[in-house]
Formats: structure tokens, C-alpha cells, sequence
């Protein structure tokens, strides 16, 4: 009985190792497969200009080379935290007496502002050296205010993370005042007696009483932009509308009356139904009337959409206003003086349509100081009367209006802008002509043939033909690339991110470095965050490829290789004879 037992566990025993013994044989092979790869000697590839390439690993810092002097502004850099080689803690605070400035959380902010109908806020950063620099001006002009209709607040936006991203906070400080809960952006500089005479300015009546003759005709003269309410009673409700909506406009004035003839000098019929109000500008298009519900939320929204001229020529000076301004679509005409005289009467006839939806700019092409240098930004080629879209928004498309310029083109091309309807336009250099060399060359319009071919593994550098950073990488994206230039499903590539454009070629600096998998060109492409070195970049690719490949050595090295081993050889048979 117990031979027999003996004998069973013995069959069992052998079975099971029969079973078990093809898996444990494969993951051996896989071990020795894998350990294959981590062992692939690349030696041939390593230098020493590539150790170097490693330190400049990814930070994309910008090259001195593009500022020129001129260009930079203070204002610029001011979202940025200063750094302090001290030894003292860099998030330490400045001792400031802020009693009087109230601390707003997630938790009592919406209430707060409920419950108070001026506030001014400041998101701030406790590391930020400029929310350093500003929390005893800020402290000072709460405590002065005091006793005004008023409250100065601050929030923490390193805690407050949601609250800081519900109001767009982007840089720090960011200042909003609210009044009755709408909110808009502080312009004023940040000392405490900006600030106090900024906020009484807001505070106070907003509006400013016109009874005689002479005080109207020097309101013309004087002021640039003019709100007049015509009412039936300086003081009541239709006042209290004009003054609630003057507050929440920085660069119009506003006044009222209630004398026919200051109407009238106003351009207002004496007659007309009150409540009535006018907008006058300095500009072609001088008078605007309002034809709305007499309340504070459309009286702004017809002095925002009227204040602004019907085209805006683009200079040094407005640019700001241009694109810093509610309103992010743009329709620029790009033209040169004699072809002006033609088109941007057209230009401004068609803007009339889209008051308070877009901005209507000129960029005068023969205009040394911005022409050629905006066209260029739009990747606008050439002297020829061009209408271009533009969404303004940091993912910005831009569309060209193709054929002659017409006021019906406009106007259709406009609409189909304000729909969505049009078909995006991207910068590009002309295709090359030759393209063999072991660098594909991409540009805009080759772009899906070369980068999104589902076939080939791609490797996409975007660089900028000044950028300091890009220009030390290139000897060794060089080697990389004859190093693979042997491989048919591989394609190094690179394009010069500063003449062109695609969907799929998003850099955050120069250089950027993406891979686009074989078979997988509908997903976004991978970053390539690794050391800049010949080695680093074809591990990366070895890593992420979709069709595999092997390396083959060159044959110099294999016949060096080769010779090393014979020597070696010789060496060991000459001490052997010696050691007999």
C-alpha cells in the first residue's frame, strides 16, 4: 500500500514539473530578453558632448538673444516670485500691521461680498515678492478708508487654490473691486494713495451734475469719451441707475441733466422721452444712442460696446487695449496706406455690424514699427489687402478671408467667425524641395504627410532659429539621427516653430521635443522629458516606438570591436607561453 502511495505522489510530482516547467522556461527567456535590452551596448553612441547636452535637460528657459531692449517692461515679470540668496526663509512674510484688512476663505467669501456693496480683493502668494512689496501700501490704504463705504480684503491663493481659480487668478497679486458683486480688474499702481484715490473716485456720486451752458461746452472740449443721462430728476432712481453703472467704467466719463438746452448741446432732442442717453466720442463714428431698458447692467453694456472705435489702428500705444479687452475676437485688416484709402472705409462699415461682439483693428503694413512685425506674428505674407480672424484666446486660431475684400465678404466672413463656421488657417514655410536628409525638414502644410503618417514612429523637435538652447542641442539631435537613419519606420524630424504652425504641434518653449507613436496619430503626442543626450533620446525612443527595431553598430566599430578581441587573444596567449 505505501509503494503504491509512494509511486502516485511520484506521478504527480512529474506532471505538475511538466506543467510548469514551459512557463518557467518562458520567463527566463523574457528575463534574459529584457536584460538583453537594459544591456545593449551603446557605447558607440556616447560622447562627450553629450554628457555636456545632458545639463541643458528640458528647461526650455528663453534665449537673451529675442528681448531686445526696447521689448522688455517691468510689468512684464511682475507675476513672478522673487528670489533672494539669503539664508532667511523665502516665504516668511514681512511683518505689517493689516488690522484693518479683512481675511476672506472660501467658506465667508461669497457672503462677504453679498453683504457689502464696494470691496476690493487681493489674491496674493506668501512667496510672491511683489504681494510682499504691496501689503504695506494695501495695509495703509484699508486703515485710511476706514470710515468709507468700503472694505479692503485678501486671500491666500496658495490655499485658496479653487477660490484663486474661479476668479482666473494668473499671476500674483491679482486685484479685483467689486461693486455689488460684479467684478473688474484694478488698473491703478500699487501705493496707498493710487489706492485711496482710485476707490473714492469709485465710491463717490460716479456722476457729475451739468446745468449751465458752459459747463457743457467744456465737457465737449475736454473729455475724450462723454456719457450724458438726460432725466427727469437729478436725484431718485434713474441717478442711482447712471451712477451704479458709471462705477464700473475706468475711461468714460459720465454726467447728467435735466436742462433741455444742455441736451441739446449734447446732441439730444429737448423733446425726447426721459430717461434718454448719449455716448460721445472724438472719432469717425461720434454719437451713439441708447435705446435700452434705462438700468445699470445695459447702460454698461452699451457704453462697453460703443466706447471702443469702430476700427482700432494698431499701434505701440493700443495695443493693450486691444488685447486686453473683454472682447477676444479680433478681425484684422492688414493693408498699406494707398490700399487704405480703398478697403478700410469697407472695414469700418462692416464693424458697425458687430458692436460689443469683436474688435475691428488695422495694421498698417508700410508702418515700420509694427507693420511687418505684426504680419509676421499672423504669418501674413505679401502687400495685398488681407482680412484675418483671429480668436485671442491662448489656444488662438486664426482664419484668412480669402479673395477680394468686399463689405458683403466682410460681413459673411464675420458672421461665419462669430459661428464657428471657418476653417482654421496655420503659418508655413514653403515645402522643400529635396527633403533626404537624415533631419526630415516639417513645415506647416507637409506636417500630416511626415509627422502623422500612421507607419513611422516620429520624433519632432520645435525649435527657434534664435533660441541658444536649441542651437546646442542640434549637434547632437544630428547624431541621433544618422545613427537611425537606417530604420524605415523611424523618422527624425524638425520644424522651426516660429514660421509655422499645426493643431498638433503644441510647443511651451524652445526646444520642445514630441513623439508621435506609429498607429496612435489620433492621441496627443508624448513630450519627451529626458537628458538631451544621443543615448537619453534613443532610449526614449526604443521605450515608446510602436514598431520595434534593432540598432545595428556601425561597421568601424565592429571591426574595431573585432580587433580588440584578437588582440586581447594574443595577449592571453603570450602570458600563458610565459607563465610555461
Amino acid at each position: 500500500m505505501s509503494a503504491r502511495l509512494i509511486l502516485l505522489l511520484s506521478l504527480t510530482t512529474l506532471l505538475l514539473f511538466s506543467m510548469l516547467s514551459p512557463s518557467i522556461s518562458k520567463t527566463q527567456n523574457d528575463k534574459v530578453k529584457n536584460d538583453d535590452n537594459d544591456d545593449e551596448d551603446l557605447s558607440f553612441l556616447e560622447e562627450e558632448t553629450d554628457k555636456k547636452d545632458a545639463t541643458l535637460h528640458d528647461h526650455h528657459y528663453p534665449d537673451s538673444e529675442q528681448f531686445e531692449e526696447d521689448d522688455i517692461d517691468s510689468d512684464d515679470f511682475e507675476n513672478y516670485p522673487d528670489f533672494d540668496d539669503s539664508e532667511s526663509d523665502p516665504y516668511k512674510m514681512p511683518e505689517v500691521d493689516d488690522k484693518d484688512v479683512v481675511v476672506l476663505k472660501e467658506r465667508n467669501f461669497s457672503d462677504f461680498i453679498e453683504n457689502h456693496k464696494f470691496v476690493m480683493v487681493e489674491f496674493y502668494a506668501p512667496w510672491c515678492g511683489h504681494c510682499q512689496a504691496l501689503a504695506p501700501e494695501y495695509a495703509a490704504a484699508a486703515t485710511e478708508l476706514k470710515g468709507e463705504d468700503v472694505a479692503l480684503a485678501k486671500v491666500d491663493a496658495t490655499e485658496e487654490s479653487e477660490l484663486a481659480q474661479e476668479y482666473d487668478v494668473q499671476g500674483f497679486p491679482t486685484v479685483y473691486f467689486f461693486v455689488d458683486g460684479d467684478h473688474k480688474p484694478y488698473p491703478g499702481q500699487r501705493t496707498k494713495d493710487a489706492i485711496v484715490t482710485w476707490i473714492k473716485k469709485k465710491i463717490g456720486p460716479g456722476i457729475n451734475n451739468i446745468t449751465t451752458l458752459d459747463d457743457a461746452e467744456r465737457v465737449l472740449t475736454t473729455d475724450s469719451k462723454v456719457v450724458l443721462g438726460y432725466l427727469n430728476s437729478l436725484v431718485g432712481p434713474e441717478s442711482e441707475e447712471l451712477a451704479s453703472a458709471s462705477r464700473l467704467e475706468d475711461d468714460v466719463n459720465f454726467y447728467q441733466t435735466v436742462d433741455p438746452d444742455v441736451a441739446k448741446v449734447f446732441h439730444l432732442d429737448p423733446k425726447v422721452k426721459r430717461p434718454a442717453l448719449v455716448l460721445i466720442k472724438k472719432e469717425a463714428e461720434k454719437l451713439s444712442y441708447f435705446d435700452g431698458n434705462f438700468s445699470k447692467s445695459q447702460i454698461v453694456e452699451f457704453v462697453f460696446a460703443n466706447k471702443l472705435p469702430l476700427v482700432t489702428t494698431f499701434t505701440r500705444e493700443s495695443a493693450p487695449t486691444i488685447f486686453e479687452s473683454p472682447i477676444k475676437k479680433q478681425l484684422l485688416l492688414f493693408a498699406t496706406s494707398n490700399d487704405s484709402e480703398k478697403v478700410l472705409p469697407l472695414f469700418q462699415e462692416a464693424a458697425k455690424f458687430f458692436k460689443g461682439k469683436l474688435i475691428f483693428v488695422y495694421v498698417e503694413l508700410d508702418n515700420e514699427d509694427v507693420g511687418k512685425p505684426v504680419a509676421d506674428y499672423f504669418g501674413i505674407a505679401g502687400n495685398a489687402p488681407t482680412v484675418l480672424a483671429y480668436t485671442g484666446n491662448e489656444d488662438g486660431k486664426k482664419f484668412v478671408l480669402n479673395g477680394e475684400v468686399t463689405l458683403e465678404k466682410i460681413k459673411t466672413f464675420g458672421e461665419e467667425f462669430l459661428e464657428d463656421k471657418l476653417k482654421p488657417f496655420f503659418k508655413s514655410d514653403p515645402i522643400p524641395e529635396t527633403n533626404d536628409g537624415d533631419v526630415k525638414i516639417v513645415v506647416g502644410n507637409n506636417f500630416d504627410e511626415i509627422v502623422l503618417d500612421e507607419s513611422k514612429d516620429v520624433l519632432l523637435e520645435i525649435y527657434a532659429p534664435w533660441c541658444g538652447h536649441c542651437q546646442a542641442l542640434e549637434p547632437t539631435y544630428n547624431k541621433l539621427a544618422k545613427h537611425l537613419r537606417g530604420i524605415e519606420s523611424l523618422v527624425i524630424a524638425k520644424m522651426d516653430g516660429t514660421t509655422n504652425e499645426h493643431p498638433r504641434a503644441k510647443s511651451d518653449g524652445f526646444p520642445t521635443i514630441l513623439f508621435f507613436p506609429a498607429g496612435n496619430k489620433s492621441f496627443e503626442p508624448l513630450t519627451v522629458d529626458t537628458d538631451r543626450t544621443v543615448v537619453a533620446l534613443y532610449k526614449f525612443i526604443k521605450k515608446h516606438a510602436s514598431i520595434p527595431f534593432k540598432l545595428q553598430k556601425p561597421a568601424s566599430t565592429a571591426k574595431s570591436e573585432s580587433s580588440d578581441d584578437k588582440g586581447s587573444h594574443e595577449n592571453s596567449t603570450n602570458d600563458v607561453k610565459d607563465e610555461l
